[in-house]
């Protein structure tokens, strides 16, 4: 299993960058010109489309970190294939089933790649489950302690580092299904949290 495509070259990673940039400012023209629905109805869930101006510029301001941040990781990261893991590249609650006697496993695998330890938990826990710090910490923690067990010299605050730059990157996942259409206002608003959250540090 290689590098996924954005994590080859500088230049990939910026086309990728620049691709979510011209889906927010797709996304953006459409909210401020009062074409995205105020309310959405999805099979009996209601989602209600409440936004500011202001959190609508924490996407432009993920953009810009996301462009002076990822390329020194391109080189010193992924191309010396240092704390790097396996991923599932698609983690949200949907994909993971319980068991009592089997615990939990994982389905839809199809976009499994190398990545970031924090690619799936941003996914998960930043757009699903728990987007603010006081959620969020208790579940990084146990996370952190068994993933140190297996990659060697990631300190934790590295791992922080990571987990703001895919929150960043996560965040604009959101956007995408919303000029599809799917109006998951619900989860733009835990990513916008996440965001705030972590990386600008407000509460």
């Amino acid at each position: 299993m290689g590098l996924d495509w954005r994590h080859q070259t500088n230049e990939n990673i910026l086309s990728h960058i620049n691709g979510m940039e011209k889906d927010f400012l797709k996304y953006r023209k459409n909210e401020e010109s009062g074409k995205i629905p105020a309310v959405w109805k999805f099979e009996g869930t209601r989602f209600e489309n409440h936004i500011t101006s202001e959190q609508l510029d924490c996407f432009s301001d993920a953009i810009e970190r996301l462009k002076s941040e990822y390329t020194e990781l391109i080189r010193t990261r992924f191309h010396g294939w240092e704390n790097l893991t396996v991923i599932h590249g698609d983690m949200h609650p949907g994909t993971a089933w319980i068991s009592k006697s089997d615990g939990v496993r994982f389905d839809g695998l199809q976009a499994v790649r190398i990545g970031l330890p924090t690619e799936d938990l941003a996914m998960l826990i930043a757009l699903h489950i728990a987007p603010s710090k006081q959620q969020a910490f208790p579940l990084l923690d146990v996370y952190y302690t068994c993933l140190s067990k297996e990659i060697e010299r990631y300190s934790y605050a590295t791992f922080l580092s990571d987990y703001k730059l895919a929150i960043a990157e996560n965040m604009f996942f959101a956007i995408k299904l919303i000029n599809r259409g799917i109006f998951d206002f619900k989860m733009r608003d835990k990513a916008i949290c996440a965001y705030k959250s972590f990386v600008l540090n407000k509460a």
